[in-house]
């Protein structure tokens, strides 16, 4: 009889071991990739838009128009009133409100003649109460059929609250800054003080030092911005929803990109915590886009290569 072929009992263990080697090595290699996808997904997603905006911009002399107010227009408290994490909490901690709409007269006039001859912006859009039934991207669409939605005039006497990132004077981190009688150093999740509020924004654009006191108005780019620009040549396609980096639900959490304008500032010093009209840019601009959790597109693209 011929003799039997096989492998020995030891042969087998040592392939088993190499099996094993190999699976660990394969784990290992692939540990962390969902986060790089979506780091590497939320910098592109970042960086398109903000080209995609500013050819809008360069081609229509206009912002989009229909932006997501991130404050509900009459309380001042985060979209979809403080007891809904539809404005998750550490969105929350990045975003406030500035109450526009009890401004001095000539600040109002300073800032919505920006929004008018500017930015070209004739609507807003906001959220009063949430609903398990619209996905939290589609919210602010009046169209959803829904009671909290809510789109008005970008005008004076149209609505209170617009949605800014707050600010300090990192100089006088004691002293909240101020724009035409009320304040821009509260958060939406109640932090009014401290130089990581003035850091935050400097973090955001070096544009934005910390020795001052800055207006800057945070909107987010929703389904409907982009929808306005669909008769131009430089038409927006769509409005990314960004992942949520492993902290935010899309399902529950609004999730869209954060557009940044810049509009106001003080003069550099401790002293200078107010700001009038007299402190508006003339032509206020675009500074970029952020994530919802308040991050630029550096900190993501470092994200992606972590690892």
């Amino acid at each position: 009889m011929m003799k039997q072929k096989g492998f020995t009992l030891l042969e087998l263990l040592v392939v088993i071991t190499l099996l094993a080697v190999l699976a660990v090595g394969a784990l290992v290699a692939y540990d962390g990739i969902g986060e790089n996808a979506e780091s590497t997904a939320t910098a592109f997603n970042t960086a398109s838009l903000d080209r995609a905006v500013r050819n809008y911009r360069a081609v229509e002399q206009a912002y989009p128009d229909q932006w997501d107010n991130l404050a509900q227009p009459t309380s001042g408290e985060a979209a979809g009133g403080n007891a809904s994490d539809f404005i998750a909490p550490e969105t929350k901690d990045v975003f406030g409100s500035w109450q526009v709409g009890t401004a001095s007269s000539a600040v109002q006039n300073a800032f919505f003649n920006v929004v008018a001859n500017v930015w070209g912006m004739e609507e807003l859009q906001h959220v009063n109460s949430v609903t398990t039934t619209v996905a939290p991207g589609k919210m602010h669409n009046e169209g959803s059929n829904i009671a909290g939605a809510l789109e008005t005039d970008f005008a004076a006497g149209e609505f209170d609250y617009i949605s800014i990132v707050p600010s300090v004077n990192g100089a006088n981190v004691g002293a909240g800054c101020q724009v035409g009688g009320p304040s821009v150093s509260a958060t939406f999740a109640g932090t009014t003080t401290g130089l990581a509020l003035a850091q935050r924004l400097n973090a955001m654009n070096d544009a934005m030092g910390i020795e001052r006191c800055h207006l800057v108005i945070a909107l987010g780019f929703g389904g409907d911005a982009a929808s306005s620009t669909s008769r131009s040549s430089a038409s927006i396609v769509a409005a990314p929803t960004f992942g949520g980096g492993g902290v935010l639900n899309p399902a529950v959490n609004y999730t869209r990109y954060v557009g940044l304008f810049h509009v106001a500032r003080t003069s550099s010093g401790a002293s200078n915590v107010t700001i009038d009209e007299t402190n508006f840019f003339p032509r206020p601009k675009l500074i970029g886009f952020v994530d919802t959790l308040g991050n630029p597109i550096d900190v993501n693209i470092a994200a992606a290569t972590a690892n």
